[in-house]
């Protein structure tokens, strides 16, 4: 799960990176912001080994054993 989590951590930087290029109040800024607040809990949760993403049945994340 860290590596899941570094991974993580990545995509919030570049969602808040993305947050500021759009106008200060904007709809886009602030989902932006909302999104790498989320995955910025959602890394902290794998490095404590809670995986976020087991109750949900949409989202599909590869593992290395294919499944």
């Amino acid at each position: 799960m860290t590596e899941l989590a570094a991974d993580r951590e990545l995509q919030a930087a570049q969602a808040q990176t993305d947050a500021g290029s759009y106008p200060d109040g904007s709809t886009e800024q602030r989902f932006a912001t909302q999104t790498a607040a989320e995955l910025r809990d959602h890394a902290d949760q794998l490095r404590r080994g809670i995986n976020p993403y087991e109750g949900d049945t949409e989202l599909w994340i590869p593992r290395k054993d294919g499944r």
